[in-house]
């Protein structure tokens, strides 16, 4: 398990730049103010996560929707080894050599929030497993921090779950996966987002007030 008080940082697997730079400003900002950082090992914005911890010298922890004996995906295994050598770890709820599935990779999804005091979302669509770890946050009550595209980058499908969820009106609970209760309470939040960020420097000063102690 992670040290401490945690980050999860997550997103689109196809990110732009503008997605890649808040992953990296959100992990080495987090370990420079004592946070663990937390991802999902996925492609994209996880990868981007992972390697800007490892690149500040810092672990990280990988929670993954298979057997911590077979991370997926296949591509990020050597990466995943990088993660264990610098003294992080990987993480899972299903036992060594189950295979990935769509019901682990929720699992994973509530796990990274769980473990966290604040969530980002880098970048994502809306169908990306990253509005379901944003509605985790919200049910877990945890801090769920977005970044607000603006621009061209606002107007690509890749942003679009960032946008849902920075919207001053709110945003359709079906969006994140919602019903009942948990639907009710997304509805009552204008914006969904507890934090709305628009650059990543302010991502540090974020931290400082988040420190641990």
């Amino acid at each position: 398990m992670p040290p401490g008080d945690g980050v999860a940082i997550v997103g689109t697997r196809h990110p732009t730049r503008f997605g890649c730079v808040f992953a990296d400003a959100a992990a080495k900002s987090a370990h420079q103010a004592g946070l663990a950082v937390i991802s999902g090992l996925a492609a994209g914005i996880d990868t981007a996560a992972h390697k800007s911890a490892l690149s500040a010298g810092a672990p990280s922890w990988a929670v993954i929707g298979s057997g911590v004996d077979v991370p997926t995906p296949i591509a990020n295994t050597a990466l995943a080894e990088e993660i264990l050598a610098s003294g992080g770890g990987l993480l899972a709820e299903v036992p060594p050599g189950t295979a990935v599935s769509r019901r682990s990779l929720l699992a994973r999804d509530r796990i990274q929030s769980g473990l966290s005091l604040a969530v980002v979302v880098c970048q994502c669509e809306i169908s990306s497993g990253a509005m379901h770890t944003a509605r985790f946050a919200v049910v877990q009550q945890k801090l769920l921090i977005v970044a607000r595209p603006r621009g061209p980058e606002a107007r690509r499908e890749s942003s679009s779950g960032n946008l849902a969820l920075v919207d001053p009106a709110g945003c359709d609970p079906g969006l994140l996966a919602a019903d009942g209760q948990i639907a009710a309470l997304l509805e009552s939040r204008r914006p969904v987002a507890d934090i709305i960020v628009g650059s990543p420097e302010e991502l540090a000063a974020l931290w400082e007030r988040l420190r641990p102690g």
